[in-house]
């Protein structure tokens, strides 16, 4: 079966026109993307940057907390070094209390 010239170059046409649709509906989705993907990265480009900013505040705190424990040890040591002195200072007095006692 032949087909006429004409509905060649009309099917020809109708093709083209899709053709024509389909590549601006992907042009307008692509700018779309390309859209969504500048939003994305900018919001990856501060996510990042708040990481960044948190992760400095957690080292500054371990910084702290590492400060803070070693003068707590300091302090813990200094604790038990008077309290050892006030118990070596109570058994020199315990021979003077307990003469007072047996008098």
């Amino acid at each position: 079966m032949m087909y006429h010239p004409n509905e060649l170059i009309q099917d020809i046409q109708e093709r083209l026109d899709r053709m024509v649709q389909d590549y601006k509906a992907l042009l307008d989705k692509n700018k779309k993307l390309e859209t969504e993907n500048k939003s994305l990265a900018n919001s990856l480009e501060e996510a990042v940057k708040q990481q960044e900013s948190l992760r400095k505040k957690l080292d500054a705190i371990n910084q702290e907390t590492l400060s803070n424990h070693k003068g707590l040890e300091h302090w813990k040591n200094e604790t038990r070094k008077e309290i050892k002195g006030i118990m070596k200072e109570m058994e020199k007095c315990l021979p003077q209390i307990e003469s007072l006692l047996e008098k």
